[in-house]
């Protein structure tokens, strides 16, 4: 089964105007897993001066603890039902795309006019609300396949029209990658096609992974990330790794410790 989805619902003179509600959104499912790279990312955001709200789509498995923590540090909670992902050999083989789907809750976000949703594997290194004036759909081109988008960071325009048109889609639409990027590309399937506003520059979402490749090249690692919005960390999670000063990795530990002082001593 393939559906298409259409564009942004709002003119480009109201996004210009700053009328809309806006937040980012990230989800931790999943168990607490990921709850230090939504700290980090959390902590990234407000210390470049957004003053945009956060709000933490968490599913029933997340602790009393963690959502205290989340709270003190700025998140706004908003408890969802996990999505179970419709591709059993993905999550036989990657426990973590279990419950990926869950993402696709943030189009249920419809008190709100515009959400720019990002991974809890992402950190930004630079303001980012020049976002909310993207239309729906907007996102970064995946890394190995740049005529389809990473869905790491995206700019929605919540609708739960589109979310249930998203529901009845997602057992019978196939994903390249077993997980809600290679579903979206498939609903989202002429977002190549679009007008260029759609597609934002590739440091709104630059893979660490990058920096392994470029030992020789010093001073390309130093412009990439002077440059760069947003890193995502979407192979090696930071927090399972020893403290690095390599590549993109102090940045994430810089963050982590800005929500946590009292682990930088």
């Amino acid at each position: 089964m393939e559906i298409h989805i259409s564009s942004s619902r709002f003119p480009r003179s109201a996004i210009g105007q700053h009328r809309m509600k806006t937040a980012y959104a990230t989800t931790l499912c999943n168990g607490e897993g990921y709850l230090p790279g939504v700290e980090a990312l959390g902590k990234s955001l407000e210390a470049h001066g957004t003053k945009v709200p956060r709000i933490v789509l968490v599913t029933a498995d997340v602790g009393a603890d963690a959502r205290t923590r989340l709270t003190k540090q700025g998140w706004q909670l908003r408890e969802v039902e996990p999505l179970e992902n419709p591709n059993p050999s993905t999550t036989q083989l990657f426990e973590r795309f279990r419950n990926v789907f869950t993402k696709l809750r943030a189009w249920e976000l419809v008190d709100l006019d515009k959400v720019v949703v990002l991974d809890a594997d992402m950190i930004t290194l630079q303001n980012i609300d020049e976002l909310f004036e993207r239309p729906s759909i907007s996102a970064a081109p995946d890394f190995f396949l740049p005529d389809r988008f990473n869905s790491g960071l995206m700019v929605i325009d919540p609708s739960a029209e589109t979310f249930e048109r998203m529901l009845e889609a997602l057992w019978d639409t196939p994903s390249y990658d077993g997980g809600d990027q290679g579903f979206l590309n498939v609903l989202y399937s002429d977002w190549y096609a679009m007008d260029v506003s759609h597609r934002l520059p590739a440091g709104y979402n630059l893979q660490n992974f990058i920096f392994q490749f470029l030992h020789g090249h010093p001073s390309l690692k130093e412009t990439l990330l002077r440059e760069a919005k947003v890193i995502h960390y979407s192979v090696q999670k930071p927090w399972l790794a020893k403290p690095a000063l390599t590549g993109g990795s102090e940045a994430w530990w810089n963050a982590y410790f800005g929500a946590h002082p009292e682990k930088s001593s």
